[in-house]
């Protein structure tokens, strides 16, 4: 006969998860079903046609359900159902992080939580561990349970958000379906699964729990701030010419300073020159990263994203050869063209056909499909902070046919520069500017150094009938004041 041999570690999970699932820790796993209607960013004032869709959750204490926000984004109706329970029960988003993928539902008839043990969280167990992905993948109503182990630990960008925060890979399978569902060590969730990695097998992401205690402490204040950025572009340290020109001693280490955004200036102490040696307690090494004790060497960034904002953060730095500690308040930069965004209209304004709207994230993806594909003159404002808090990035989207913008019908994505030569830095500037003008000669200067110009009183004129011939209900989104409503 043969004998079969597993690895230990195999052996191990094994074991603790067949003694884990003979009690009760797997009732508090549960399939979410989800119905959406997306807003079309390219077509601002509709949405897309109803989509439905599946993820998992899991409950903790308070009657609380864990998912990931891309199961529920843009929800029109929930419903979610138990182990052993053919019942869909009716539940709803009470709070929700786009940033880091994560939302917490409730379901108000106290009938679906009779039965139910809620899980525990955990920190992340040592590499190599053990850990068990449970959900409900596409194709089954029964949950499903695949065994791994915790492989990684690093900064890794959530692909709901682009938002980069820590993440942790393991080598269990992460199919659609199981976002939202627990990745358990011990017993406890160490893991929230969320995303894999695109052809690549027996490859997945999970959120560490640490993320999810930030996002429950961050929702005790009553409203969701988000995590902080680091507030300041750098250069690694590993050149030693580098260093010596920096006036670093022997032994030392840290980064550079680059810049800061000139719209933090008052939150943040540092100026371009500075070298970042420690933040809070751990030193920095030369390579950005920072050594946490038992093997985990990660981004020294780590530490600004478990703060929550508008908390001090000490720093030590070398600023002209000399060591000093200085303390900065733990910001979010506000970016010119903003991460993707959700559970929100689209903004636009529309003008004798032309319409207007911010270049977004959520624009380029539907345009573009991925920025990489996006014009060069506007791709340069990836990344970019804002230099004031309004500022936006105005693009002339596509123009509506009708006879008042003949010769303009080919326009497609291109930035405004100025509205009668006044600078344009947000749409509600542009709508303002627009609406004001009531006769004379419209002119909008755009980046290639083209001009539209069109008469204001015809523009006017052929808005109204711009909207009924393409059934537009309003010219411009509803945060914008002053609409004009379609009437037949």
């Amino acid at each position: 006969m043969k004998i079969l041999k597993f690895p230990a570690v195999i052996v191990a999970a094994l074991f603790g998860f067949l003694t884990l699932f003979a009690g009760e820790e797997w009732t508090g796993v549960v399939k979410i079903f989800a119905v959406s209607s997306p807003p079309n960013y390219f077509l601002p004032w509709q949405n897309f046609s109803q989509q439905s869709g599946s993820g998992t959750g899991f409950v903790i204490d308070g009657n609380r359900i864990i998912t990931n926000a891309h199961v529920v984004a843009y929800p029109t109706f929930i419903t979610v159902r138990k182990p052993g329970d053919q019942t869909r029960y009716p539940a709803k988003v009470v709070a929700v992080n786009h940033e880091c993928d994560l939302a917490i539902l409730t379901v108000e008839d106290p009938k679906f939580f009779d039965g139910i043990k809620p899980l525990e969280l955990a920190d992340l167990p040592p590499m190599q561990s053990s850990v068990a992905a449970v959900g409900y993948p596409v194709g089954g109503d029964n949950v499903s349970i695949t065994v791994g182990v915790l492989s990684r630990v690093e900064p890794l960008e959530y692909s709901h958000s682009g938002k980069e925060l820590l993440g942790a890979q393991i080598d269990a399978a992460i199919n659609p379906g199981n976002s939202g569902g627990p990745v358990l060590h011990e017993g406890k969730v160490v893991g929230i699964a969320f995303q894999g990695l695109g052809e690549s097998q027996n490859i997945g992401y999970m959120i560490p729990c640490s993320v999810l205690k930030h996002f429950l402490e961050d929702l005790k204040s009553g409203k969701v701030d988000g995590f902080p950025d680091v507030p300041f572009d750098y250069e690694k340290l590993e050149n030693p010419d580098l260093r010596e020109y920096c006036r670093m001693k022997p032994g030392q280490s840290g980064i550079l300073v680059t810049s800061v955004p000139e719209i933090l200036a008052e939150q943040v102490p540092l100026k371009a020159g500075d070298v970042v040696m420690k933040v809070e307690n751990f030193n920095i090494a030369n390579d950005a990263t920072i050594d946490q004790g038992q093997g985990k060497v990660l981004y020294f960034g780590c530490v600004f994203w478990e703060k929550q904002l508008n908390t001090p953060c000490r720093l030590t730095i070398l600023r002209d050869g000399k060591e000093m500690t200085v303390e900065t308040k733990t910001v979010k930069i506000p970016y010119r063209i903003p991460n993707q965004v959700y559970d929100r209209e689209p903004e636009y304004y529309i003008a004798g056909g032309l319409v207007f709207t911010p270049l977004t994230a959520n624009f380029i993806y539907s345009a573009w499909r991925n920025p990489g594909n996006m014009p060069a003159d506007l791709a340069i404002n990836l990344g970019k902070p804002r230099s004031r808090p309004d500022e936006e990035i105005v693009i002339v989207s596509m123009v509506l046919a009708d006879e008042v913008n003949l010769g303009y019908q080919n326009i497609r994505a291109i930035r405004v520069v100025s509205v009668n030569g006044e600078k344009i830095v947000s749409l509600r500037q542009l709508a303002d500017l627009i609406d004001r003008q009531k006769d004379g000669f419209l002119t909008l200067v755009l980046q290639n150094d083209n001009k539209i110009v069109m008469n204001a009183a015809k523009v006017k004129e052929a808005t109204p009938r711009v909207m009924f011939r393409y059934r537009i209900a309003s010219d411009r989104s509803t945060n914008l004041t002053k609409p004009l409503v379609f009437k037949k």
